[in-house]
């Protein structure tokens, strides 16, 4: 559903600004479709300001409220200027927002132009039967010309400043679409090779996979701790079958002794990266990003013991579920480049261990000793 919206989202930021552009709509309808496109977006804030932007911002005769004048501020509605003070002839600067809907400022810009089209000459003819007499044409109100254009141009200015902070913010949006489109299509595409391979490599789990997607999807707290959960139980079952536990101490290449146990997946995993590496930084990188979400998931997990969800929110579960493909992807393109001569993570490369893994030597810093 997300993913539908996201679509829909892009494809009317792109009409909208076609419709801006080339002035194929008035402002009062192109706002309506961007109040659809912050609806879309889940962008509360514009979301009101662009329904007030069709039917004008509230006001008491107390004045406008704060939440009022707040989503003024945001929408650039609000100016100052410089007015003399009463019992003096200093003056001051006060600030004052424009109140009317982009309906109500179209309107009077229509009738001022026509207004306004009554002073330009019009061909005439004046005659008299005294031949004495002098005739001449009318005067024009030369004043009340000079007003209605000062007030014409005054609500055109309006208007093109409503134009540029609609387009400002539907371009903004597009591109923000654009970048988030492109990245999902390229973690979709690294998800989908992961979870081929781990379909070889675990295939009892793979109802996990499916578990996380469900809980992303879902509105309730818990369901997002669960799947970080799920991601932590993920990371053990890959653990369990590339470097099985063991009760006894494994000494690492730097002389330390560390566990393996069924609970140190994070020093069992960094073990089985360090027998498949020949370069030290990559060793370092993976074991760091591993100890990185190790750490966070067995901090959520402890949490979901106590019966707290609370600092668990979407957003950090979201991480959970990438930094855990990230680094099972790193371990099983290791794994394939030491089993494979194409040395790629793709569907065919061979994802399980050719020799035990508990003779391999290793430094990790996951999972305290």
């Amino acid at each position: 559903m997300a993913k539908l919206s996201a679509n829909e989202a892009f494809d009317l930021a792109g009409e909208l600004l076609a419709d801006l552009e080339l002035e194929r709509l008035r402002l009062s309808s192109c706002a309506m479709k961007t109040a659809r496109l912050a609806r879309l977006l889940g962008d509360d804030d514009h979301f009101l300001i662009f329904k007030y932007e069709i039917a004008g911002y509230p006001s008491t005769p107390n004045g406008v409220q704060p939440e009022i004048w707040r989503l003024c501020l945001k929408a650039l509605r609000v100016r100052k200027e410089k007015i003399k003070k009463e019992d003096s002839n200093t003056e001051e600067i006060v600030e004052k927002a424009d109140l009317r809907s982009i309906t109500s400022i179209e309107e009077n810009a229509e009738t001022l132009k026509l207004r306004l089209s009554y002073f330009q000459p019009q061909p005439i003819s004046i005659s008299s039967a005294n031949p004495n007499q002098i005739i001449s044409t009318p005067m024009r109100n030369v004043s009340l010309e000079a007003q209605i254009a000062t007030n014409y141009r005054n609500e055109m200015t309006l208007l093109a400043a409503r134009r540029a902070f609609i387009y400002d913010f539907v371009l903004s949006k597009l591109f923000e679409l654009r970048v988030s489109s492109t990245a999902e299509d390229i973690f979709e595409e690294y998800r989908k090779k992961v979870d081929t391979h781990l379909s070889r490599l675990i295939p009892n789990e793979l109802r996990r996979l499916d578990s996380i997607r469900d809980n992303l999807a879902s509105n309730n707290p818990e369901d997002w701790a669960n799947a970080g959960h799920s991601c932590r139980r993920l990371l053990q079952a890959v653990a369990d079958t590339l470097y099985p536990p063991s009760d006894k101490l494994v000494k690492s290449a730097g002389g330390r002794e560390v566990k393996v146990g069924a609970e140190n997946y994070i020093n069992r995993l960094v073990m089985f990266c360090e027998s498949r590496m020949a370069s030290g930084v990559s060793s370092k990188v993976i074991s760091s990003d591993m100890k990185f979400i190790g750490e966070r998931l067995d901090a959520a997990f402890s949490a979901a013991q106590k019966g707290s969800h609370a600092d668990i929110d979407i957003s950090e579960a979201r991480r959970f579920v990438i930094h855990t493909y990230l680094v099972v992807g790193d371990i099983l393109e290791l794994n394939a480049e030491s089993s494979s001569p194409k040395g790629k993570l793709d569907a065919t490369a061979e994802v399980f261990p050719d020799e035990p893994a508990s003779a391999a030597p290793f430094d990790s810093t996951g999972n305290s000793e």
